[in-house]
């Protein structure tokens, strides 16, 4: 991982649509931005934030991811998901994540997502484990 990386941040652009509204069952629960859209595009803010940081060899598996949605947001709604490198320990890198309505500045959810980076080696050693257990 390259140095200096505390206050990175990537803004993350979407608008809701019809598919993102919180669905449980197949029943629209509420037609707003759901929690699990939030969720998707915290992770990929995240993980875009980090991709140009990797040295040759590196990538990182997702450690967990804590979200609190505070805000609603409609159909047709353009949202900013901003992940912010907050820590990395050499290993556990953590980013501070906010969504905000790109129009209001509004406040929709906030929270933190953290990754673990490893060497690709490691993370294909651990994959090839995961899908030996399937045959157990």
């Amino acid at each position: 991982m390259q140095k200096d990386i505390i206050g990175r941040y990537y803004i993350e652009e979407f608008t809701v649509d019809a598919s993102m509204t919180a669905v449980l069952g197949n029943v629209e629960i509420h037609p707003v931005c759901s929690t699990v859209t939030m969720v998707y595009y915290a992770e990929l803010a995240s993980r875009r934030v980090i991709e140009p940081l990797f040295t040759e060899g590196e990538n990182a598996i997702g450690a967990g991811i804590s979200l609190e949605h505070v805000g609603m947001a409609a159909i047709g709604d353009s949202i900013e998901m901003k992940a912010t490198i907050n820590s990395f320990d050499g290993k556990l890198l953590v980013c501070d994540i906010t969504a905000r309505l790109k129009v209001s500045n509004k406040l929709l959810c906030k929270g933190t997502q953290a990754q673990v980076v490893l060497s690709q080696n490691i993370i294909s050693e651990m994959i090839e484990k995961a899908y030996s257990q399937k045959n157990l």
